[in-house]
Formats: structure tokens, sequence, C-alpha cells
């Protein structure tokens, strides 16, 4: 039965879409695993207990409700606690080798600011989307997309394939525009997935080997565990996952901590490849399947402490922590307005303007030099402090998560109705998962992003057809079954354009 406002009749209200039940079973599960770690450990202090409960919970959130919709808020927090709470308090027990990137504040006091700022960071980006999507139920049983749908699909991929392969060689100022172009790629494998139309698994594993080699020529694998970890997602709430998708990202997080060990000596190795996709793609699979299997490699990196380094991005918070305002005053807002200001300003008409994760904004905010050739950010919640300070920091944080709430909320909204809107909501929101970039590398790239977006959505006819949202004829409309088997929200049925409905065709 199906009420006049839309809501299923008997239906359990939600909470950041848990039930109470539901909450008291990840909360119980949070306090009993930071209750062992405690046990095991005797510098679980106050502040490293609050963060591993609060990661914890996180974690226990995404499992339980990656079912529902794709968790992407889940998504970046939980990067966040991994390089701003988890590694920097094991950093004090693992210390790098070099003293440069070690934690510039004691644990407990870092702590007091990174923690609540984390947990800010959840909570903002959770709000708008549990003001307008509670009590949603997205249904994936569509059926397979159409021979004209694949074959604009397909266009999209090769395309994307062959901007990626010659960004490299265009101008400065359009690198960025190509780069956005090629990353629809993902999009049109991810449109093709979503769907489970036959034949999706061949183009995502096209898509993600080119992507694999295109790294491995270059040793930067961000784009990887990126696209990987929205990819599984996607997948998570396409099978209707919920503690699956846990064991699934341990194995990952496991694999990525063999691959920070193998990177310098990879990098350093990589020359002897001479630019040979074939030979770097055999050299990466070689020393990663030696690392798996544990054989020991003179070059491979072993410290703890070096390994955490490459999680850490405490060490320059704390540095930020110390700096400012002592050595130099808080920047007021100074770098937000550089990014709103350097995100509107296209690069072809502005070619010298400044660039987010700089050597010299580095130096400026830390006091550090960085290496010749080394680019660092600051981090979300770095840049904040260095902008307002501890109390202007945490309640900058609120906002920014806020807003990409908001963006998110765009996206998934409309994925209520073509689940396609997943797709193309990753192709701008997706660098928002890395916390340890500038706000201005973020909001360069969403913002650049929405408006290639609307500009293809709105001008092209192909991209207008595969983003409709138009429902189906009056009455079809269905109460949705929830992965509880609850009665959801009512949601209309959809078509795409190319073909009058049936509804949930694509």
């Amino acid at each position: 039965m199906v009420m006049a406002n839309g809501r299923a009749a008997g239906s359990r209200s939600r909470f950041f879409e848990l039930t109470s039940e539901e909450w008291a079973g990840v909360g119980l599960g949070s306090i009993a695993f930071t209750a062992i770690v405690a046990l095991v450990r005797a510098d679980v202090t106050f502040w490293p207990a609050l963060g591993l409960l609060f990661t914890a919970v996180v974690f226990g959130h995404m499992c339980m409700t990656c079912a529902r919709y794709v968790a992407f808020p889940d998504l970046v927090t939980l990067a966040a606690c991994m390089q701003w709470v988890l590694a920097p308090w094991l950093a004090d027990a693992y210390p790098p080798d070099l003293p440069m990137f070690r934690n510039a504040l004691p644990v407990d006091e870092y702590l007091s600011y990174a923690l609540p700022a984390t947990i800010l960071l959840w909570t903002g980006l959770h709000l708008v989307p549990n003001w307008y999507l509670a009590r949603s139920s997205w249904d994936t049983a569509l059926e397979p997309l159409e021979p004209r749908v694949r074959k604009v699909l397909d266009g999209i991929i090769v395309l994307g394939v062959l901007a990626s392969s010659f960004s490299a060689s265009v101008p400065v100022s359009l690198s960025f525009l190509v780069y956005l172009l090629a990353s629809f790629r993902f999009f049109a494998a991810l449109g093709w997935m979503v769907t489970e139309t036959p034949g999706w698994p061949l183009r995502v594993g096209v898509v993600f080997a080119l992507l694999l080699i295109e790294q491995t020529t270059t040793g930067i694998f961000y784009l990887v565990v990126h696209w990987g970890g929205f990819f599984t997602l996607v997948y998570a709430f396409m099978r209707r996952w919920r503690w699956r998708i846990g064991a699934t990202i341990m194995a990952g997080l496991l694999l990525l901590v063999m691959l920070q060990q193998i990177k310098p000596a990879y990098r350093e190795r990589l020359d002897l490849t001479w630019g040979d996709s074939v030979a770097s793609l055999q050299l990466f699979g070689s020393m990663m399947w030696d690392r798996i299997r544990g054989v020991d490699d003179p070059g491979v990196e072993q410290d703890v402490g070096d390994t955490l380094v490459r999680f850490n991005q405490g060490w320059i918070i704390s540095k930020i922590m110390t700096y400012v305002p002592r050595d130099r005053p808080f920047a007021g807002g100074e770098t937000i307005a550089d990014a709103v200001r350097f995100s509107i300003l296209p690069r072809f008409l502005f070619p010298d303007k400044g660039t987010g994760a700089s050597q010299d904004m580095f130096l400026q905010y830390t006091g550090v030099t960085l290496p010749k050739g080394t680019t660092m950010g600051l981090g979300i919640i770095g840049e904040m402090y260095a902008n307002f300070g501890r109390a202007g920091g945490i309640a900058a944080t609120f906002v920014y998560a806020l807003l990409l709430g908001a963006g998110f909320t765009f996206f998934a909204r409309r994925a209520l109705l073509n689940p396609l809107w997943w797709a193309v909501g990753s192709v701008v929101l997706l660098p928002a998962v890395e916390p340890g970039i500038n706000l201005e590398d973020i909001s360069n790239h969403v913002v650049k992003g929405a408006v290639v977006l609307l500009v293809l959505w709105k001008l092209l006819p192909p991209m207008q057809r595969l983003l409709a949202l138009a429902p189906s004829p009056a009455g079809e409309g269905v109460a949705e079954q929830d992965d509880d088997g609850e009665d959801g929200e009512y949601a209309p049925g959809f078509h795409d354009g190319f073909a009058d409905p049936p509804a949930r065709r694509l």
C-alpha cells in the first residue's frame, strides 16, 4: 500500500539511513572493536580511542547502507579517517626514518583538532542527503541497454581512451579539459555495469586494463585506487551487499599497503623500461606478485614507519598547526577565495594562474621546503586550520562537507529515476575522496567537471537521451522493496527517451 505522501505504510523510520536496531548493532560492534584494540595496545588513550570508535562507526555505516544507495559520503570519510586519524596515531608508535615526516604534535593534541573536524566532515556529508533522500529507495532491476544506447556508450569509451592517450601531447591550457573528457569513459563503463547489460564485464575490464597500463607507465596509481573504490561501491549497491563490502575493503587496503611498499623501488626501476608500456606492466605485475607471496626484495620498503608515511596526512596537518600562526598569520579565507577564483577562471584565458598543490603554498603554511619535483597538498582540514584556526577550521570543514553533500544529493536524486546519474556524478565528485589535496584542486575539478557535464548534457542529444528523467505514464509507479524486504518510497519508472515506455527501459 502506498500512502498519499509517497511513503509506504508501516515502514520503519531511519536516521542517516539506519534504523535504531541497525544503529545499535553498529554501535555495539564499534565499541567492542575499540575495546579489543585498547586491550592489546597501551597507546590507546582518550583521543585515539575516540578515533578508533568513530572509524569503526563509519566502516559499519558503509557496510549497512551500501545496499540502499551508493555510499559515496562514507567512502570520502573512511579515506579521511585512514589518513587524518588512524595513520597519525600509528605513526607515533612507528616513526619514519626521516624526521621531516614525523608528527609535529603529540597525538592527543593533534587529534583534539583532527578528529572533531573529521566527525563534522561525515555529519555534513550526510545531512543534506538525509534531508532530501530519507526513505527513498533505488531500484536496480533494469532491463539491459537498448542497442542504440550501447553504441553511444561504446563510442564514449573509445573517445575517452583516445583522449587519455593524447592528453600528454596537448597544450597545458587544454590538458585539464582533455582529462575531464577522458574521465567519461568511466561513466560509460559504469552505465553498462549498473544496467547489467550483457558484455559489461568486458567493458569494465578493458577500461581498467588500459588505465592500469597507463598508470604503470607513469608510476602514479591514484586513479586506479579512486575509480576502483567507486566501482566497488556501485557493484555492492547492485548486489545489495552489506558486510561483504567490508571484506572487500579490507582486502583492497591490504593490496594498497603492498602497493605503497613496492612503489619507491618500482619507480626507480621504471627508467629501465624506457617508456615501454608492456614492460612496465610486466615489471609491476612481477613485483606485486612477489610482494603478495612474501618474496624478499632488498629494494622493497619493509619498514612500517616509512610505509605509514604514504598514508599519514597528519604530519602535514600537525606542521601547519605548529607553524600557523606562530610564524605566519592565519590566511583568513585567502586560500578559499583563491580556490573559488581559480575554479571559475579557465586556464586557457589565464595560463599563468597558480596550481593548488604547489611547493610555494606548502612552504608558506608548513615552513617545509619540498624536494624538487615534489608537490604535496595541505589537506582539507589542514587548509581550513591555516585559514581560521582550531574552532574556525572545524566549522569551515563542516560547511565544506555540506556543500559536497549537496552536490552528491543533486546526482542521487536523479539516480532515483535513472541510475546512470550514479555514473556521471562520479566524474564530477570523485576527487573529493582524496583527503590529502587542497581545496583548489577539488573545487577546480568539481566546477570544471560540472560545466563540461552541463555542456554535454544540454547540447548533445545522445547525452540528453542517456540521462533523461522522463517518468512512465501515470499509474505505473510502484512501491519499491528495500533490501530488508520493507516497503520503501514510491518511485515512478523511467525511460531513456530513445523510444516510448515501457518503464525501466534504458
